[in-house]
């Protein structure tokens, strides 16, 4: 059993009397689908087509295969995939298996893997053989050693070689498994809705993730309030460009439908103008997305002219959204809101057609009853109207805790508020300004990036004298890496050489800044410490020298 840090029990007690929790597992909704709807449309993957039926054998049987094969109720089942059908499947069997879902981004290399593998003692994993130009098969080959808890990786693609007497395909582990597995499956006993069914790393703010437990009944929750906020029903239809190893995409993607009985509509890559053929084909309504995709999609209608007036909402977060974005999108493409929340609780606040355009398109929402948010100043005190102050919240769909129990003393107050780390001010009409981070990371694309990791990994570089890595602004994801040199001996150092060598060190791509500026020295205080808030500056506005920037010359600079 996976360590938990269990809401106080007060706040079960009132979660479950105001019916909140409804004591329903992920899974019963796609048995219930079976029965009521088995040839409705549940997946869009490209030119297929996978009703709820459909999904449900293919789940049965992918349960019933990894169980024969060693997988039971409460080990943790890992993948890697991009937006596909097979993830939806996969996820679905672990719910029946009454397994942990592990969804792990298709970015992450070794280092990532190694770390969260291990640590998780996954049992399984379900990779794609290449993926945009990259072999998983033969990155995992090198990991297995590392590994001992992993029995068997599961590549999905056909045909794709398998390395050791650990790895087999999706097919093979499907067509070597017992033909009954409907009875295999229906004799697994029911999970206990208060058991943890989803273990999701967040990229956070330290140097490694940390892993985020959820329950059946947060994620029921979750998804029933997604359902009541928005007023979605059965004529809706759910486009998905995020991944489904995001908090997003579990909900969108993989959760949402089936609690609802509708399809969702994937994009396994994105492409604007593919996006908005897709939208447009399948009449798709409703979409949760981070500011890339909206500026995506916006571009692509506003350069074809083209409407989408099956758009119902467009909900945005993840990253910092420009409030003229949102009006202009508004306008071309339908109703945008924006959203706050986070692997930890994936909403907090957010505005809906019953806010005025201000709290919808300029804010980042009202507190979503029955979460309770408050704003906190430096002394622990409540802050006032406008006075900024860190984020805590509390509500159902609060995750549990940390994998790692180490980790949950720092996250909640005795009461049990999460200490999101973020700072926010409420304005006189009640929504709530998200206005940055205590936690110094970069949030590229809504993939939070921890600074001192890169840090660490750069200092190793022998060219390296000294290292600060801080968000800078950048058109398309929001905030980019900027990294700030010191060398050794006068030496240079480029994006390329960075590039390569944190490369050879495994490390996912989106973690490699994409500047790169050599300095003289950098700012800092009589104690030494480093004034990043000077660097930050200066990456805002390169004209206006901050006076902590004063005497730090920039020999040269290198940029994506």
């Amino acid at each position: 059993m996976l360590p938990t840090h269990p809401p106080a029990p007060d706040l079960a007690t009132r979660y479950r009397e105001a019916g909140h929790w409804l004591d329903r597992t992920v899974g019963s909704h796609l048995a219930d689908l079976r029965q009521r709807r088995p040839g409705g449309v549940a997946v869009v993957d490209g030119d297929r087509r996978f009703t709820f039926a459909e999904v449900d054998r293919a789940a049965t049987r992918l349960a019933a295969a990894l169980h024969e094969d060693g997988v039971a109720a409460g080990d943790v089942v890992s993948f890697q995939l991009p937006n596909s059908a097979e993830a939806v499947i996969a996820y679905q069997a672990v719910m029946k298996l009454g397994a942990v879902a592990n969804p792990i981004v298709p970015i992450y290399r070794g280092r990532e893997l190694r770390f969260i593998l291990r640590q998780a003692r996954s049992r399984a994993v379900l990779i794609p053989g290449t993926y945009r130009g990259f072999d998983y098969p033969a990155m995992y080959a090198d990991l297995l050693d590392d590994l001992p808890d992993l029995r068997r990786v599961v590549v999905v693609d056909e045909g794709s070689p398998t390395q050791s007497d650990r790895f087999t395909t999706w097919s093979a582990l499907i067509d070597g498994a017992s033909p009954d597995a409907a009875a295999i499956v229906g004799a697994l006993p029911e999970p206990d809705p208060d058991d943890v069914c989803l273990l999701l790393y967040t990229s956070g703010t330290t140097a490694d993730p940390k892993g985020a437990l959820h329950t059946h009944n947060s994620l029921v929750f979750e998804n029933n309030s997604m359902i009541q906020l928005f007023d979605l029903g059965e004529n809706d239809v759910i486009f998905n460009p995020s991944p489904v190893t995001h908090v997003t995409g579990v909900n969108c993607a993989l959760t949402l439908p089936f609690v609802l009985g509708i399809p969702v509509v994937l994009q396994g890559v994105w492409e604007p103008f593919e996006a908005l053929d897709r939208i447009t084909a399948t009449r798709a309504s409703f979409m949760i997305f981070s500011t890339p995709f909206l500026q995506g999609l916006l571009d692509a209608a506003e350069s074809t002219d083209r409407q989408t007036p099956s758009i119902r909402y467009i909900v945005c977060g993840g990253a910092d959204i420009p409030d003229e974005l949102t009006r202009r999108a508004t306008r071309r493409l339908g109703t945008v809101t924006r959203m706050y929340g986070a692997t930890e609780g994936p909403s907090v606040t957010c505005g809906t057609l019953a806010d005025t355009e201000d709290v919808r398109l300029r804010s980042d929402g009202r507190i979503l009853d029955p979460t309770e948010v408050i704003v906190v100043d430096g002394s622990g005190n409540t802050a006032g109207t406008d006075v900024v102050g860190e984020v805590l919240w509390r509500g159902p769909d609060t995750f549990l805790g940390y994998l790692d129990p180490a980790l949950n003393d720092a996250a909640f107050t005795a009461d049990g508020y999460f200490r999101t780390g973020d700072l926010a001010r409420f304005d006189g009409a009640g929504a709530i300004h998200i206005e940055g981070r205590i936690k110094d990371i970069i949030n590229r694309s809504g993939e939070k990036i921890s600074t001192h990791e890169v840090e660490n990994l750069l200092s190793e570089h022998p060219a390296v004298a000294e290292v600060a890595v801080v968000a800078g602004p950048d058109p398309t994801t929001g905030e980019r890496g900027c990294a700030f040199v010191v060398t050794t001996d006068s030496e240079t150092l480029t994006l390329d050489d960075v590039r390569r060598f944190l490369t050879a060190h495994e490390v996912a791509t989106q973690k490699i800044p994409e500047s790169i500026f050599v300095v003289d020295s950098l700012p800092k205080t009589a104690s030494g410490k480093i004034q990043k808030f000077a660097l930050r500056d200066w990456t805002q506005d390169r004209n206006t020298i901050p006076q902590q920037m004063a005497g730090v010359s920039v020999r040269a600079s290198y940029e994506r």
